[in-house]
Protein backbone atom coordinates (compact mmCIF):
# COMPACT_ATOMS: atom_id res chain seq x y z
CA UNK A 1 0.00 0.00 0.00
CA UNK A 2 1.20 3.58 -0.99
CA UNK A 3 1.55 6.36 1.57
CA UNK A 4 -0.96 8.02 0.18
CA UNK A 5 -3.39 4.99 0.41
CA UNK A 6 -2.73 4.68 3.82
CA UNK A 7 -3.39 8.43 4.47
CA UNK A 8 -7.07 8.10 2.58
CA UNK A 9 -7.29 4.79 4.60
CA UNK A 10 -6.85 6.92 8.32
CA UNK A 11 -8.97 9.65 7.08
CA UNK A 12 -11.95 7.10 6.43
CA UNK A 13 -11.00 5.53 9.39
CA UNK A 14 -11.39 8.29 11.72
CA UNK A 15 -14.44 10.17 10.26
CA UNK A 16 -16.04 6.91 11.12
CA UNK A 17 -14.92 6.73 14.35
CA UNK A 18 -15.83 10.09 14.62
CA UNK A 19 -19.20 9.64 13.23
CA UNK A 20 -19.82 6.65 16.09
CA UNK A 21 -18.24 9.17 18.47
CA UNK A 22 -21.17 11.38 17.47
CA UNK A 23 -23.76 9.13 17.89
CA UNK A 24 -22.36 7.91 21.37
CA UNK A 25 -22.06 11.77 22.90
CA UNK A 26 -25.84 12.16 21.70
CA UNK A 27 -27.24 9.15 23.24
CA UNK A 28 -25.30 10.43 26.73
CA UNK A 29 -26.66 13.49 26.27
CA UNK A 30 -29.94 12.50 25.48
CA UNK A 31 -30.13 10.53 28.71
CA UNK A 32 -28.41 13.21 30.76
CA UNK A 33 -31.23 14.86 29.89
CA UNK A 34 -34.22 12.44 30.32
CA UNK A 35 -32.47 11.77 34.11
CA UNK A 36 -32.26 15.14 34.54
CA UNK A 37 -35.91 15.68 34.02
CA UNK A 38 -36.83 12.78 36.84
CA UNK A 39 -34.64 14.23 39.49
CA UNK A 40 -36.90 17.26 38.75
CA UNK A 41 -39.99 15.59 38.06
CA UNK A 42 -39.63 13.15 41.28
CA UNK A 43 -39.65 15.73 44.00
CA UNK A 44 -42.58 17.44 42.50
CA UNK A 45 -44.09 14.17 42.71
CA UNK A 46 -43.21 13.58 46.61
CA UNK A 47 -44.29 17.07 47.49
CA UNK A 48 -47.94 16.04 45.53
CA UNK A 49 -47.92 12.95 47.79
CA UNK A 50 -47.77 13.66 51.69
CA UNK A 51 -48.71 10.85 53.10
CA UNK A 52 -49.60 12.61 56.41
CA UNK A 53 -50.44 11.35 59.78
CA UNK A 54 -53.40 13.26 60.41
CA UNK A 55 -55.27 11.72 63.62
CA UNK A 56 -54.57 9.98 66.53
CA UNK A 57 -57.23 8.49 69.01
CA UNK A 58 -57.67 5.95 71.18
CA UNK A 59 -60.62 4.12 73.09
CA UNK A 60 -60.19 2.52 76.85
CA UNK A 61 -62.30 -0.20 77.29
CA UNK A 62 -62.94 -2.67 79.97
CA UNK A 63 -60.72 -5.98 78.70
CA UNK A 64 -58.70 -4.02 75.66
CA UNK A 65 -57.15 -0.28 74.71
CA UNK A 66 -57.76 0.62 71.04
CA UNK A 67 -55.40 2.89 68.98
CA UNK A 68 -56.94 4.45 66.09
CA UNK A 69 -54.24 6.47 63.84
CA UNK A 70 -55.33 7.95 60.45
CA UNK A 71 -53.00 6.89 57.64
CA UNK A 72 -52.39 7.54 54.15
CA UNK A 73 -54.01 4.64 51.85
CA UNK A 74 -50.25 4.07 50.81
CA UNK A 75 -48.22 3.90 53.93
CA UNK A 76 -47.55 0.71 55.69
CA UNK A 77 -46.30 -0.28 59.03
CA UNK A 78 -43.49 -2.46 61.04
CA UNK A 79 -44.56 -3.47 64.66
CA UNK A 80 -41.98 -4.52 67.24
CA UNK A 81 -42.43 -5.63 70.93
CA UNK A 82 -39.69 -3.93 73.31
CA UNK A 83 -38.55 -4.75 76.42
CA UNK A 84 -36.78 -2.66 79.83
CA UNK A 85 -39.65 -0.95 79.51
CA UNK A 86 -42.35 -2.73 77.67
CA UNK A 87 -43.29 -1.08 75.36
CA UNK A 88 -44.61 -1.53 71.61
CA UNK A 89 -42.62 0.29 68.45
CA UNK A 90 -44.50 0.91 65.04
CA UNK A 91 -42.96 2.04 62.17
CA UNK A 92 -44.87 4.19 59.76
CA UNK A 93 -43.90 4.49 56.42
CA UNK A 94 -43.79 6.49 54.26
CA UNK A 95 -44.93 9.15 56.15
CA UNK A 96 -45.29 12.69 57.59
CA UNK A 97 -46.60 14.17 60.46
CA UNK A 98 -49.23 16.70 60.30
CA UNK A 99 -49.64 17.30 63.88
CA UNK A 100 -47.19 18.26 66.65
CA UNK A 101 -45.06 15.91 67.83
CA UNK A 102 -46.83 14.80 70.85
CA UNK A 103 -47.34 12.67 73.96
CA UNK A 104 -50.94 11.44 74.78
CA UNK A 105 -51.89 10.33 78.49
CA UNK A 106 -54.14 6.69 78.06
CA UNK A 107 -53.18 6.34 82.23
CA UNK A 108 -55.37 2.90 81.51
CA UNK A 109 -54.50 -0.25 82.84
CA UNK A 110 -53.03 -1.42 79.91
CA UNK A 111 -51.41 1.60 78.30
CA UNK A 112 -49.69 4.84 79.57
CA UNK A 113 -49.12 7.06 77.01
CA UNK A 114 -49.03 7.00 73.59
CA UNK A 115 -45.13 8.54 71.52
CA UNK A 116 -45.48 10.19 68.19
CA UNK A 117 -42.69 11.43 66.34
CA UNK A 118 -41.23 11.96 62.99
CA UNK A 119 -38.13 9.57 62.82
CA UNK A 120 -36.94 10.42 59.83
CA UNK A 121 -38.07 12.20 56.51
CA UNK A 122 -40.13 9.24 55.48
CA UNK A 123 -40.78 7.37 58.57
CA UNK A 124 -43.38 8.13 61.53
CA UNK A 125 -42.69 6.48 64.51
CA UNK A 126 -45.69 5.53 66.92
CA UNK A 127 -44.38 4.21 70.23
CA UNK A 128 -46.86 2.82 73.09
CA UNK A 129 -45.94 2.89 76.48
CA UNK A 130 -47.10 -0.04 78.53
CA UNK A 131 -48.37 0.56 82.08
CA UNK A 132 -46.16 -0.63 84.64
CA UNK A 133 -47.47 -2.73 86.38
CA UNK A 134 -47.82 -5.22 82.90
CA UNK A 135 -45.71 -7.82 82.81
CA UNK A 136 -44.86 -9.09 78.31
CA UNK A 137 -46.40 -12.48 79.04
CA UNK A 138 -49.58 -10.47 80.31
CA UNK A 139 -50.68 -9.02 77.51
CA UNK A 140 -51.02 -9.10 73.55
CA UNK A 141 -52.14 -7.00 70.61
CA UNK A 142 -53.95 -7.30 67.12
CA UNK A 143 -53.75 -4.87 64.37
CA UNK A 144 -56.00 -4.51 61.39
CA UNK A 145 -56.65 -1.75 58.43
CA UNK A 146 -60.00 -0.50 57.92
CA UNK A 147 -60.14 1.78 54.86
CA UNK A 148 -61.82 5.26 53.81
CA UNK A 149 -62.59 6.39 50.61
CA UNK A 150 -59.09 8.99 50.68
CA UNK A 151 -57.45 7.65 53.61
CA UNK A 152 -56.88 4.52 56.32
CA UNK A 153 -57.07 3.94 59.99
CA UNK A 154 -54.59 1.75 61.25
CA UNK A 155 -55.74 0.32 64.26
CA UNK A 156 -54.06 -1.12 67.34
CA UNK A 157 -55.98 -3.09 70.27
CA UNK A 158 -54.18 -4.18 73.19
CA UNK A 159 -55.15 -6.91 75.89
CA UNK A 160 -54.66 -9.45 78.02
CA UNK A 161 -53.08 -12.45 77.03
CA UNK A 162 -54.97 -14.62 79.36
CA UNK A 163 -57.43 -14.99 76.53
CA UNK A 164 -56.57 -13.97 72.77
CA UNK A 165 -60.26 -14.77 71.28
CA UNK A 166 -59.03 -14.48 67.90
CA UNK A 167 -56.18 -16.81 68.29
CA UNK A 168 -58.89 -19.11 69.67
CA UNK A 169 -61.05 -18.44 67.03
CA UNK A 170 -58.56 -19.55 64.26
CA UNK A 171 -56.87 -21.79 66.18
CA UNK A 172 -61.16 -23.49 65.69
CA UNK A 173 -61.36 -23.08 61.86
CA UNK A 174 -57.83 -23.65 61.08
CA UNK A 175 -55.76 -21.16 58.71
CA UNK A 176 -56.48 -18.22 57.37
CA UNK A 177 -56.04 -15.52 54.86
CA UNK A 178 -57.73 -12.23 54.90
CA UNK A 179 -60.40 -11.83 51.70
CA UNK A 180 -60.11 -9.48 48.89
CA UNK A 181 -62.89 -6.97 49.10
CA UNK A 182 -64.01 -8.64 45.74
CA UNK A 183 -63.89 -12.37 45.84
CA UNK A 184 -65.34 -14.01 42.66
CA UNK A 185 -67.62 -17.00 43.16
CA UNK A 186 -66.97 -20.38 41.49
CA UNK A 187 -69.60 -22.80 40.55
CA UNK A 188 -72.14 -22.83 43.54
CA UNK A 189 -69.41 -22.05 46.21
CA UNK A 190 -69.02 -18.77 47.90
CA UNK A 191 -65.91 -17.56 49.12
CA UNK A 192 -66.71 -14.93 51.80
CA UNK A 193 -66.47 -15.32 55.10
CA UNK A 194 -69.64 -14.82 57.16
CA UNK A 195 -69.77 -13.58 61.34
CA UNK A 196 -72.71 -15.03 63.39
CA UNK A 197 -72.83 -13.74 66.71
CA UNK A 198 -75.20 -15.63 69.27
CA UNK A 199 -76.93 -13.04 71.38
CA UNK A 200 -76.07 -12.37 74.84
CA UNK A 201 -74.23 -15.89 77.19
CA UNK A 202 -72.58 -16.46 80.16
CA UNK A 203 -74.13 -14.26 83.17
CA UNK A 204 -76.54 -11.67 80.36
CA UNK A 205 -79.48 -14.41 79.86
CA UNK A 206 -81.04 -11.94 77.46
CA UNK A 207 -84.61 -12.59 77.83
CA UNK A 208 -86.27 -15.08 79.58
CA UNK A 209 -89.59 -16.47 78.20
CA UNK A 210 -93.02 -17.73 80.43
CA UNK A 211 -91.73 -20.93 81.01
CA UNK A 212 -88.00 -20.27 81.69
CA UNK A 213 -86.33 -20.49 77.91
CA UNK A 214 -83.33 -18.23 78.20
CA UNK A 215 -82.79 -16.20 74.71
CA UNK A 216 -79.15 -17.18 74.98
CA UNK A 217 -79.75 -20.91 74.60
CA UNK A 218 -81.86 -20.06 71.38
CA UNK A 219 -79.56 -17.94 69.74
CA UNK A 220 -76.40 -20.44 70.25
CA UNK A 221 -78.44 -22.85 68.97
CA UNK A 222 -79.68 -21.41 66.02
CA UNK A 223 -76.41 -19.74 65.09
CA UNK A 224 -74.90 -23.36 65.13
CA UNK A 225 -77.35 -24.73 62.63
CA UNK A 226 -76.84 -21.66 60.64
CA UNK A 227 -73.49 -22.64 60.46
CA UNK A 228 -73.64 -26.05 58.77
CA UNK A 229 -75.84 -24.66 56.46
CA UNK A 230 -73.68 -21.95 55.13
CA UNK A 231 -70.08 -24.40 55.10
CA UNK A 232 -72.02 -27.13 53.77
CA UNK A 233 -74.20 -25.64 50.62
CA UNK A 234 -72.15 -22.36 50.23
CA UNK A 235 -68.86 -23.04 51.16
CA UNK A 236 -68.58 -20.16 52.79
CA UNK A 237 -65.82 -19.54 55.99
CA UNK A 238 -68.13 -18.98 59.23
CA UNK A 239 -67.31 -17.75 62.16
CA UNK A 240 -68.96 -17.66 65.53
CA UNK A 241 -68.27 -15.11 68.08
CA UNK A 242 -69.36 -17.33 71.03
CA UNK A 243 -69.62 -21.13 70.56
CA UNK A 244 -70.12 -21.70 74.07
CA UNK A 245 -72.48 -20.19 76.89
CA UNK A 246 -70.05 -17.34 77.86
CA UNK A 247 -70.35 -13.66 77.92
CA UNK A 248 -68.89 -11.24 75.22
CA UNK A 249 -68.88 -7.55 75.69
CA UNK A 250 -71.37 -6.08 72.93
CA UNK A 251 -68.13 -3.85 71.77
CA UNK A 252 -66.36 -6.96 71.29
CA UNK A 253 -68.12 -8.64 69.01
CA UNK A 254 -67.81 -6.25 65.92
CA UNK A 255 -64.40 -6.17 66.91
CA UNK A 256 -64.10 -9.62 66.11
CA UNK A 257 -65.75 -9.69 63.48
CA UNK A 258 -63.44 -6.72 61.76
CA UNK A 259 -60.46 -8.55 63.06
CA UNK A 260 -61.43 -11.81 60.85
CA UNK A 261 -62.01 -9.76 57.94
CA UNK A 262 -65.45 -10.48 57.67
CA UNK A 263 -67.84 -9.77 54.73
CA UNK A 264 -71.09 -9.70 56.94
CA UNK A 265 -71.90 -9.71 60.30
CA UNK A 266 -75.34 -11.25 61.39
CA UNK A 267 -76.14 -10.77 65.27
CA UNK A 268 -79.23 -13.53 65.87
CA UNK A 269 -81.64 -12.44 69.16
CA UNK A 270 -85.36 -13.43 70.22
CA UNK A 271 -87.55 -10.37 70.87
CA UNK A 272 -89.29 -9.64 74.16
CA UNK A 273 -92.13 -7.26 74.93
CA UNK A 274 -94.31 -6.47 78.34
CA UNK A 275 -97.01 -7.78 75.93
CA UNK A 276 -97.11 -11.07 75.99
CA UNK A 277 -99.53 -11.38 72.75
CA UNK A 278 -96.43 -9.33 70.43
CA UNK A 279 -95.70 -11.66 67.75
CA UNK A 280 -93.64 -12.16 64.54
CA UNK A 281 -90.18 -11.20 62.98
CA UNK A 282 -88.34 -8.95 62.94
CA UNK A 283 -84.88 -7.33 61.73
CA UNK A 284 -82.86 -3.97 62.31
CA UNK A 285 -79.93 -2.08 61.07
CA UNK A 286 -77.54 0.45 62.59
CA UNK A 287 -78.76 4.13 62.99
CA UNK A 288 -78.48 6.86 65.31
CA UNK A 289 -81.81 7.46 65.82
CA UNK A 290 -84.68 4.64 66.16
CA UNK A 291 -87.11 4.30 63.42
CA UNK A 292 -89.64 4.69 66.21
CA UNK A 293 -90.61 3.70 69.72
CA UNK A 294 -90.71 -0.06 69.53
CA UNK A 295 -87.74 -0.19 68.04
CA UNK A 296 -85.95 1.90 70.43
CA UNK A 297 -87.34 -0.20 73.16
CA UNK A 298 -85.66 -3.12 71.40
CA UNK A 299 -82.68 -1.19 71.26
CA UNK A 300 -82.47 -0.47 75.11
CA UNK A 301 -83.17 -4.04 76.21
CA UNK A 302 -80.41 -5.45 73.72
CA UNK A 303 -77.96 -3.03 74.85
CA UNK A 304 -78.35 -3.42 78.45
CA UNK A 305 -75.49 -5.75 78.89
CA UNK A 306 -73.39 -2.59 77.54
CA UNK A 307 -74.50 -0.48 80.43
CA UNK A 308 -73.10 -3.09 83.15
CA UNK A 309 -69.73 -3.11 81.85
CA UNK A 310 -66.88 -1.43 83.40
CA UNK A 311 -66.39 1.53 80.89
CA UNK A 312 -66.63 5.08 81.32
CA UNK A 313 -70.00 6.68 80.43
CA UNK A 314 -67.87 8.96 78.35
CA UNK A 315 -66.13 6.45 76.33
CA UNK A 316 -69.54 4.24 75.76
CA UNK A 317 -70.77 7.21 73.52
CA UNK A 318 -67.72 7.77 71.56
CA UNK A 319 -68.84 4.59 69.41
CA UNK A 320 -67.43 3.54 66.01
CA UNK A 321 -70.90 5.25 63.87
CA UNK A 322 -68.92 6.60 61.06
CA UNK A 323 -67.95 3.17 59.99
CA UNK A 324 -71.22 1.34 59.98
CA UNK A 325 -72.09 4.77 58.26
CA UNK A 326 -70.38 3.49 55.21
CA UNK A 327 -72.15 0.41 55.08
CA UNK A 328 -75.59 1.61 56.20
CA UNK A 329 -77.03 1.05 52.96
CA UNK A 330 -76.23 -2.65 52.30
CA UNK A 331 -77.21 -3.00 56.17
CA UNK A 332 -80.22 -1.76 55.01
CA UNK A 333 -80.74 -4.23 51.90
CA UNK A 334 -79.26 -7.09 53.66
CA UNK A 335 -82.13 -6.78 56.35
CA UNK A 336 -84.81 -6.53 54.67
CA UNK A 337 -83.72 -9.61 52.48
CA UNK A 338 -83.25 -11.22 55.50
CA UNK A 339 -86.42 -10.56 56.98
CA UNK A 340 -88.61 -11.59 54.11
CA UNK A 341 -86.88 -14.82 53.67
CA UNK A 342 -87.28 -15.59 57.32
CA UNK A 343 -90.90 -14.72 57.74
CA UNK A 344 -91.50 -16.99 54.12
CA UNK A 345 -89.71 -19.65 56.36
CA UNK A 346 -91.73 -20.00 59.83
CA UNK A 347 -94.94 -18.53 58.53
CA UNK A 348 -95.09 -15.61 61.63
CA UNK A 349 -96.15 -11.77 61.13
CA UNK A 350 -94.14 -9.82 59.48
CA UNK A 351 -93.47 -6.86 61.57
CA UNK A 352 -90.87 -4.96 59.24
CA UNK A 353 -87.40 -3.71 58.93
CA UNK A 354 -86.61 -1.39 61.32
CA UNK A 355 -83.66 0.85 62.60
CA UNK A 356 -82.43 1.62 65.65
CA UNK A 357 -78.77 2.35 67.97
CA UNK A 358 -77.09 -1.22 68.57
CA UNK A 359 -74.12 -1.43 70.55
CA UNK A 360 -73.28 -4.51 69.23
CA UNK A 361 -73.87 -3.34 65.41
CA UNK A 362 -71.41 -0.14 66.08
CA UNK A 363 -68.58 -0.40 64.68
CA UNK A 364 -68.92 -3.23 62.56
CA UNK A 365 -66.53 -2.45 58.88
CA UNK A 366 -69.01 -4.46 56.85
CA UNK A 367 -72.80 -4.71 56.19
CA UNK A 368 -74.64 -5.92 59.97
CA UNK A 369 -77.76 -7.30 60.91
CA UNK A 370 -79.13 -8.23 63.96
CA UNK A 371 -82.54 -10.76 63.62
CA UNK A 372 -85.18 -11.41 66.14
CA UNK A 373 -86.64 -14.82 65.14
CA UNK A 374 -89.77 -14.23 67.07
CA UNK A 375 -91.08 -13.69 70.76
CA UNK A 376 -89.65 -15.63 73.11
CA UNK A 377 -92.04 -13.48 75.81
CA UNK A 378 -95.29 -15.14 73.73
CA UNK A 379 -96.01 -18.42 75.16
CA UNK A 380 -97.17 -19.77 71.84
CA UNK A 381 -94.06 -18.68 70.33
CA UNK A 382 -91.59 -19.96 73.22
CA UNK A 383 -93.11 -23.10 72.84
CA UNK A 384 -92.28 -23.36 68.60
CA UNK A 385 -88.60 -22.34 70.03
CA UNK A 386 -88.38 -25.56 72.52
CA UNK A 387 -88.88 -27.54 68.75
CA UNK A 388 -85.34 -28.06 67.14
CA UNK A 389 -87.44 -28.57 63.75
CA UNK A 390 -88.67 -24.63 64.23
CA UNK A 391 -85.05 -23.67 65.36
CA UNK A 392 -84.03 -25.43 62.30
CA UNK A 393 -86.42 -23.48 59.98
CA UNK A 394 -85.30 -19.75 61.40
CA UNK A 395 -81.87 -21.29 60.73
CA UNK A 396 -83.35 -21.82 57.18
CA UNK A 397 -84.78 -18.83 56.39
CA UNK A 398 -81.66 -16.57 57.60
CA UNK A 399 -79.41 -19.10 55.39
CA UNK A 400 -81.73 -18.23 52.54
CA UNK A 401 -81.71 -14.46 52.76
CA UNK A 402 -77.74 -14.74 52.96
CA UNK A 403 -77.11 -16.41 50.26
CA UNK A 404 -79.61 -14.33 48.25
CA UNK A 405 -77.67 -11.66 49.53
CA UNK A 406 -74.71 -12.51 48.35
CA UNK A 407 -75.87 -13.73 45.19
CA UNK A 408 -77.22 -9.83 44.41
CA UNK A 409 -73.75 -8.29 45.50
CA UNK A 410 -71.85 -11.03 43.65
CA UNK A 411 -73.81 -9.78 40.11
CA UNK A 412 -72.85 -6.25 40.78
Amino acid sequence: MSTGEAVTMNHIYLHIIGGEMNKIMNRILKISVFFTFLIFIFPSLSICQNYEVKKVDFRSYSTYTRIVVQIDEATGYVIRDLSDPSRILINLYPANLNIPEEKIKVGDKFIEKIRLEQESKSVVRLVLDLNKNLKPEEYTHNTFILKDKNFQNFVIDVRSSNEDIIANLLEEKGSFTFPSSDLPISSDKMNYKIILDPGHGGKDPGAIGPTGLKEKEITLSVAEKLEKMLEDQLGAKVYLTRSKDRFIPLDERTEIANQLGGNIFVSIHANAGFNRRAKGVETFFNSRYAYNKEAKEVAARENISFASEDVPVGIKRILWDMVQDRYRSESNRLSHIIQEELCKAIGLEDRGVKSAPFYVLRGAAMPATLVEVCFISNPWEEKSLRSDDFKEKIAWGIFNGIKRYLQLRNEK
